[in-house]
């Protein structure tokens, strides 16, 4: 991706070294994942030294499948306490972060911390988190611990306010989640729609995702006879839809973001039912609002904080409440009925998601940045190299 940004005031002369740090999977085919290249690729390489520590998969096939999770965090947490700690940290909100980033904010060093979730997102994905205060507190130190938080909606950033107290406004900064809109560009051009039309729901397959809902607006009549519902993706709800025996369902399971840009481009609609609950009350930007809309697929979007607002300012979908699974099928039989409609809302989605291209942000990013790394100790930018 191409980088216009001018240095902002503090990162002037040598490069800014940043540590990125994301503890949950990384593969291409997780948000974690696209989050991680989205702000790489907001990271102006002629800026910024990069150090990331990730780790794509969980732990090897040969331990058992409930010790890979595990094995993973402790592999990434481990890693990352063993880095000598250097410049700034950049992580992605976890409760595990605050393993690391507390030897960081100890030694001066500043932390910029992504949070794309609240504690009820936490709950929902692992249920048992709920029964270890121990944890809930451990993710909220890392929240109090930063120098700075990026939150991609409004939503959030008040929440991270509550968590953070009275003056930390000025700390927290609203930057929107983006779109590697090059690769869904190409997969557009090469789309042709499948010659038994589908519509698609692709991402984390958890409780609060709606993937419910969308299978009782399967069975409703509504929901005309000839389209199809492709699945795409992995979670609790993965077996409710593997085992479905509506042959219109395909489930595809877990497939790269290339193989999801083709199929997204390829199908009719998508769905982004998201469920009116706990975990979606602070506000969210989904992945998949944007994505569809850089695929040129018009998309059904569920009315809860954040996800309404960017379906709204993206202009690419038809709004319905959620969790009713008779408005999603009466939508879905209304949205398939109508071609214009659906090219109409094409076209307004092509014009409007260009803004979300990963890198358009990025001045937004290096502004945070360059506004802690003048609390940071000499050798941030390079100039010093002296050990903490």
């Amino acid at each position: 991706m191409r980088h216009d940004v001018s240095a902002p005031s503090g990162l002037t002369g040598e490069k800014t070294r940043l540590t990125l740090l994301w503890v949950e999977s990384t593969t291409d085919s997780t948000a974690a994942g696209a989050h991680l290249r989205g702000t790489v690729a907001r990271l102006a390489p002629e800026l910024f030294e990069l150090r990331v520590i990730t780790r794509s998969t969980d732990g090897p096939s040969w331990l058992p499948g409930r010790l890979r999770k595990p094995w993973r965090i402790v592999s990434v947490v481990g890693r990352a306490r063993l880095a000598r700690p250097r410049g700034v940290l950049l992580a992605r909100w976890s409760p595990f972060v605050a393993l690391v980033s507390r030897r960081w904010t100890g030694r001066g060093r500043p932390l910029v911390l992504f949070v794309q979730g609240n504690l009820d997102d936490l709950y929902d994905s692992n249920p048992w988190t709920r029964r270890a205060p121990w944890l809930t507190e451990l993710a909220l130190a890392s929240i109090r611990d930063a120098t700075a938080v990026v939150t991609p909606s409004v939503g959030l950033a008040e929440w991270v306010g509550t968590v953070r107290g009275t003056g930390s406004e000025s700390t927290v900064t609203v930057i929107p989640n983006g779109v590697d809109l090059p690769l869904f560009e190409q997969a557009r051009a090469h789309a042709g729609r499948a010659h038994e039309p589908y519509a698609v729901f692709f991402g984390n397959m958890a409780t609060w995702q709606g993937v419910d809902t969308i299978l009782q607006a399967l069975a409703d009549p509504r929901w005309p006879a000839g389209l199809g519902l492709t699945v795409i993706g992995d979670g609790p709800l993965a077996r409710e839809v593997a085992d479905s025996t509506d042959p219109r369902v395909r489930y595809l399971g877990r497939r790269s973001k290339g193989e999801v840009a083709a199929i997204v481009a390829g199908a009719e609609m998508a769905l982004a039912t998201r469920s009116d609950v706990a975990a979606s009350a602070t506000g969210v930007s989904p992945f998949k609002v944007i994505e569809a809309a850089a695929a040129g697929t018009p998309a059904v979007v569920t009315r809860v904080p954040g996800q309404t607002e960017l379906a709204t300012d993206i202009g690419g979908a038809v709004l319905i409440p959620a969790g009713d699974p008779r408005a999603l099928a009466q939508a879905v039989a209304d949205l398939h009925a109508d071609p214009a409609l659906r090219s109409r809302l094409t076209e307004r989605a092509l014009a409007r998601v260009r803004a979300y291209d990963w890198a358009s942000r990025a001045d937004e990013l290096a502004a945070v940045v360059a506004s802690v790394s003048s609390r940071s100790p000499a050798d941030a930018t390079g100039l010093a190299g002296q050990r903490p």
